[in-house]
């Protein structure tokens, strides 16, 4: 192990192209105390972030100095390095939960994207607040209510997820208006207010992950705002209850959003990627007035609140990678 006598070094760990801080060693300071003492792999990397000057510390020293140790100050040593072995090894649990996987490559291998909410995660929370309501709600006016210390210590205690993820994506289905937020004074902070939709959003979370990526329904943001704008206006175009479709005027809902400034909010082109997902038809180019395509308005309905909370989750992700890195 090395005894830093100035200068700073990174301790990391590095997960797929990128890295995962773990620590800061300042002057004064030990680095790789851990392998050193009980003998197990190095559980991180080290990196100079300066001039460094260290005082190497050998195995051969060390075993000199312990044999005039007395014994109970070797146990205790042995008990802090099982402690911190311990530690590191739920870091790396922790890590594993945090990784969402390709399963769709031609070579059978999967790939890894580092994430704070991934898949997994997600899934794993949504289907503990089903347990947890289905077991211990309450019904009330407004839906379902479920005591959050209950729903964060089974998804913690059981299914292995951090408590601060749990509260995360709470507060994610909150401001998608998938469950809403009660009185934190009655223990009922979480009311599911549509646990059907609920049920169907882990099903549609599981089929996308394990899909090819080519086929996966995933948005971009101006895909999204224009199908968040196509929902807005859907009620004003009239289903054909024998095909249950509706016949939209995406040239009429631009004109409507489109602001004072008279900077449109998006082009018509730009509805192809819709038409790509499977969400409506090809357009039908009448005028400039008029540019129809035909949609399944509660089809249509219900991806765009799938693709609102995957969407949330996505920026909330985003969010805490940035602040991640910020944090380096």
């Amino acid at each position: 192990m090395f005894y830093l006598k100035s200068g700073v070094i990174r301790i990391f760990k590095k997960k797929g192209e990128s890295s995962i801080e773990i620590d800061t060693i300042h002057s004064g300071q030990i680095l790789g105390e851990l392998a050193f003492l009980d003998g197990n792999p190095r559980s991180a990397s080290g990196e100079a972030l300066t001039d460094c000057d260290l005082m190497e510390i050998s195995g051969p020293t060390f075993q000199a100095v312990l044999v005039n140790m007395p014994d109970w100050l070797k146990m205790l040593l042995k008990a802090v390095v099982g402690r911190l072995r311990t530690a590191s090894t739920r870091i790396r649990q922790l890590e594993s939960a945090s990784t969402s996987f390709d399963y769709s490559e031609t070579t059978g291998k999967r790939a890894a994207h580092y994430v704070y909410l991934s898949p997994s995660d997600v899934m794993k929370i949504l289907t503990g607040i089903l347990l947890v309501a289905s077991r211990n709600g309450t019904m009330s006016a407004k839906g379902i209510d479920v005591r959050t210390n209950l729903l964060q210590r089974y998804t913690n205690q059981i299914m292995g997820i951090p408590v601060a993820k749990t509260t995360t994506l709470l507060d994610v289905l909150s401001q998608v208006g998938l469950i809403e937020l009660g009185d934190e004074a009655s223990g009922n902070e979480v009311i599911l207010t549509n646990p059907d939709f609920l049920e169907q959003l882990i099903v549609y979370l599981n089929e996308e992950n394990l899909i090819e990526p080519a086929k996966r329904h995933d948005l971009t943001l101006r895909g999204y705002l224009i199908m968040s704008l196509v929902s807005k206006n859907i009620a004003q175009f009239p289903k054909d209850e024998t095909t249950g479709q509706a016949t939209i005027n995406i040239a009429a809902i631009q004109k409507q959003e489109t602001p004072e400034d008279g900077k449109e909010p998006f082009r018509i082109d730009e509805f192809t990627e819709l038409v790509k997902l499977g969400y409506a038809t090809d357009i039908d180019f009448k005028s400039a007035d008029e540019a129809y395509a035909v949609v399944k308005p509660d089809a249509f309905m219900k991806a765009y609140r799938m693709q609102k909370v995957v969407m949330a989750i996505a920026m909330t992700n985003e969010q805490k990678k940035k602040s991640g890195s910020a944090a380096k």
